[in-house]
């Protein structure tokens, strides 16, 4: 993610990522959105891309070439309106190659539908026409770094971002309280440290941050002076999903604090997983009926809306055939359950590939 402005971060100025594919941002709401969209054809082009300020010449060609798969398979499925589905492909990949990348893309298009993001993990490339979306790449997307906060505080008060596809300032909490003129000099700022300035604004960031976090319970990373964030870590009543914290010199610097976040978000993530995964094992011995194990069953306990979590290794794969069971054809079951989990209200966690061997790479711990 490159953010533009030096000084982004102690004079509240916009920051924003460079340009993608992506103009609205990857979040559980949108890809909710595309699960829910069904009816033939929705077409899925993913493909892998190397990070760059612009799509490289190898991918551009790549890209290309996946939209030619995509036309001749609308072309043998015999969609009557397929040259307008066609043109929105293709004008959603010019923009993709004249915009920055990240580790891949994903393009989805449907006579309702029209969504292009880059995504911070690696994917397979594929074309599916399908009359569901392929949102598995997605999910594992929102998986590594979902939408976040990140508080920074200093002498000079808070910054509230968001971060998303881009980063956008939320709110600033200046130090001084308003009213009071600003010092302009060192001394003079040392001098106005005074323990009441200090209280103020902790009290009202605190009040900003209750509002935020009943709009948006994202995980949450505090970043900045390390004895503010220490502060806001002992009294604060917001901290819920607290991912961790960014206290060394990268709070410093507006280039480097949005990736050293995604890192603890990254490691949160993984922590989160590693406790559904302890989670379901000690289910196993304690509880075994609030476990569900394999593609079937965890079909099954979905479909009925049984409440849970739903633990899935990453490179779990289960297509299916066409005229299977009497059943259209599938790129992937597993995608298709992911897609129903989420309709459903499951949480969904995924795991590293053979951690859930025994349970045939898919289980389901209910909830309550």
């Amino acid at each position: 993610m490159i953010i533009r402005g030096p000084d982004a971060l102690t004079r509240g100025a916009q920051v924003t990522a460079a340009p993608t594919a992506g103009r609205r941002d990857l979040t559980p709401q949108a890809v909710a959105h595309l699960t829910v969209s069904g009816g033939h054809p929705c077409i899925s082009v993913l493909m892998p891309t190397t990070p760059a300020a612009r799509m490289a010449v190898a991918d551009r060609a790549r890209l290309d070439g996946l939209l030619l798969d995509a036309e001749r398979r609308l072309a043998d499925d015999g969609v009557t309106d397929r040259e307008r589905l066609v043109r929105e492909l293709r004008r959603l990949a010019r923009i993709a190659q004249d915009s920055g990348t990240s580790h891949a893309l994903g393009i989805f298009v449907s006579d309702h539908v029209s969504r292009a993001w880059t995504l911070p993990v690696s994917v397979h490339p594929k074309v599916v026409v399908e009359s569901t979306f392929a949102t598995r790449d997605l999910l594992r997307a929102l998986h590594r770094t979902p939408p976040h906060l990140v508080v920074r505080i200093d002498e000079f008060g808070a910054r509230v971002f968001w971060v998303a596809t881009r980063v956008t300032l939320l709110e600033t909490v200046e130090r001084l309280p308003g009213g009071r003129p600003r010092p302009v000099g060192d001394r003079e700022l040392a001098a106005d440290r005074t323990p009441e300035d200090r209280r103020d604004l902790l009290a009202r960031l605190d009040a900003c941050m209750t509002r935020l976090r009943s709009q948006r319970p994202a995980p949450l990373v505090l970043a900045g002076d390390p004895g503010l964030v220490a502060e806001l870590k002992g009294g604060a009543t917001w901290l819920h999903r607290l991912a961790g914290e960014v206290v060394d010199a990268r709070a410093d610097a507006p280039d480097e604090l949005f990736s050293a976040t995604a890192l603890c978000l990254e490691d949160y993530l993984r922590r989160r997983g590693q406790q559904s995964l302890h989670d379901l094992y000690e289910a196993v011995a304690t509880a075994p009926d609030q476990v569900v194990a394999g593609l079937d069953e965890c079909w099954a306990a979905v479909t009925r809306r049984t409440p849970g979590t739903l633990l899935v290794e990453h490179g779990y794969v289960h297509p299916r055939p066409p005229g299977e069971g009497g059943e259209v054809a599938s790129h992937d079951l597993v995608d298709d359950l992911l897609e129903l989990a989420l309709e459903a209200g499951n949480l969904i966690a995924f795991v590293d590939d053979a951690e859930l061997h025994e349970f045939g790479g898919i289980a389901l711990l209910r909830s309550g």
